[in-house]
């Protein structure tokens, strides 16, 4: 046997031993060294050394850590040892998936030293379990203290984020508290100023770009700082946006206010950001320097509270219209969002999609020409008229292997019922033989060789269910897809035009490509759900 081994080690707090930020702690350095002389003793083969380090146990992108995994998906090691389970991962739901499922189907052994965790021993799940239920509940209580910690800052004004508002700087004697940043609050100041004096957002943005103002995202790159923008990518990035304009304008930290808990994670395992309600901010004020004094700051607010309320949906009669395709149309050519724009013309209203780095700043994006929604409808409905009916086409070829699939479910169904009732059939006839052993009826010899045999067989039987098993989910899941595609396409067989409903339930996204040189044509990529 091979015993090739991955040796995995993690650290998650910031370790005090470092000599330098480059250099192993002492901690992991003590992990690799005990797992080390752990698989010399037992003459196992060091296939790799996994370490992630400043990572947490309930990360589930932890580098080193996915590689490892994929070792394992490729057959290249037989073991994967840890000091603990908890190294591993402090996760419930990845133990099970991994240590208690995929680890079994790809035939690896999961071993951890100092709480005794080993596949391979009968009997020592429930161990790890417990193991990984406790790891679990510390993670939570963990999570519970932070948050209640972080809130007593925060209802204290003590700043809590990585990166202070476009204006300010944290302070290098306070990290929870801001500076004034000289060149970036002239900025804030003249942007308050210029929508005071009348300008709209996407006139401000122009203005600034056309000074060669850097927007906040390329400003703080500038200072040194690490920080990147998800919601501004590629060219757009590099530009000021009505949306930059519109964000700023209603930051209360331009008063002084420190302004958290705006959004949340989820849960301390799913970092998905919610929004929290407006009410349930945390608003602290006079805690650093004003940059918009009060008269300023109030009355750009009420200009802005004057168009609040403003229905921007177009009114046909008592009905107000929605826009069908609202939050999925971008630009193919930057990424950045195409922005539904009107014109009136006699007694109707045009609509049309612009891009929005484009309406924002010229010259940056080649996607220069709008594309009026009638026709991206168009193209949209009649691309999903095709693929409903080439599904449907595809499905009538496919009745017979369906129906081929669905017998051979149920005939691995039988197989399995059989195979299992063998294993439980042996299992029962080793109980009695270890009893006839005990009684007498049999010797030491008789008892190797019949054992032997049993559990040849048993795990014979086990092999071949576990490929039964893997082949009974697999076409389970093929079945799944193919049922949610039909009910989702089902309902849209007979459609005529688009509706919001529709675009949410089938289009993940449109990106809307420029003119092509000298032509109206234009590619339009359709991203679909199913």
């Amino acid at each position: 046997m091979r015993n090739l081994t991955d040796i995995y080690v993690r650290l998650s707090d910031e370790d005090r031993d470092k000599r330098c930020i480059t250099d192993e702690s002492e901690s992991i350095q003590n992990q690799k060294s005990m797992l080390i002389n752990y698989c010399i003793e037992h003459g196992w083969q060091i296939n790799n050394i996994y370490c992630d380090e400043d990572y947490s146990g309930a990360d589930r992108n932890r580098p080193a850590f996915n590689q490892m995994l994929k070792d394992c998906e490729e057959g290249k090691v037989d073991i994967v040892l840890c000091k603990t389970q908890s190294r591993f991962s402090r996760d419930m739901e990845i133990i099970e998936k991994y240590i208690h499922g995929k680890f079994l189907e790809w035939n690896i052994r999961f071993v951890s030293i100092v709480d005794n965790a080993d596949t391979s021993v009968a009997g020592n799940k429930k161990a790890r379990q417990i193991n990984g239920l406790i790891n679990e509940w510390y993670l939570e209580d963990l999570s519970d203290n932070i948050k209640k910690t972080l809130h007593h800052k925060k209802i204290k004004g003590e700043y809590c984020c990585p990166y202070a508002p476009y204006g300010y700087k944290l302070d290098p004697e306070d990290k929870h508290r801001f500076v004034i940043d000289p060149p970036a609050a002239k900025v804030v100041k003249s942007i308050f100023e210029m929508y005071k004096s009348g300008m709209g957002y996407i006139r401000i943005a122009k203005t600034l770009n056309e000074q060669q103002i850097p927007p906040p995202t390329v400003y703080k790159e500038m200072q040194g700082l690490s920080y990147r923008n998800v919601n501004a990518e590629g060219a757009a990035a590099h530009q000021w946006r009505d949306s930059s304009i519109y964000r700023i304008l209603r930051h209360e930290a331009y008063t002084g206010a420190v302004v958290q808990g705006k959004s949340k994670n989820l849960s301390y395992k799913n970092k998905k950001r919610v929004k929290i309600p407006r009410s349930e901010w945390i608003v602290v004020p006079n805690m650093h320097d004003a940059i918009i004094d009060e008269d300023l700051w109030n009355d750009v607010q009420s200009i802005i509270k004057g168009h609040k309320g403003k229905d921007r949906r177009f009114k046909f009669g008592d009905n107000r219209e929605v826009n069908p395709l609202r939050g999925v149309v971008f630009c193919k050519e930057c990424g950045a969002g195409m922005w539904r724009m009107s014109y009136q013309s006699g007694q109707h209203r045009y609509k049309y999609y612009r891009c929005r780095t484009v309406k924002n700043s010229e010259g940056v994006c080649e996607n220069i020409h709008s594309i009026r929604q009638t026709d991206l409808e168009a193209v949209i409905l009649r691309e999903l008229k095709s693929v409903i009916n080439d599904y449907y086409d595809s499905k009538q070829i496919n009745l017979h292997k369906e129906a081929s699939q669905i017998d051979r479910f149920d005939t691995l169904e039988i197989e399995k019922n059989q195979l299992e009732k063998r294993i439980a059939k042996f299992q029962d006839s080793s109980v009695q033989l270890y009893k006839d052993k005990l009684s007498g009826l049999i010797d030491d010899e008789q008892f190797k060789l019949l054992s032997g045999s049993f559990s040849s067989d048993i795990n014979r039987y086990r092999t071949r269910l576990d490929l039964i098993n893997n082949e009974i989910s697999s076409l389970s899941h093929e079945r799944k897809q193919d049922l949610d595609k039909e009910e989702a396409l089902s309902k849209y067989r007979e459609i005529k035009s688009l509706s919001f409903e529709l675009v949410q339930e089938l289009i993940e996204s449109v990106y809307v490509g420029k003119n092509a040189e000298g032509t109206n044509e234009r590619e339009i990529e359709i991203h679909w759900k199913f």
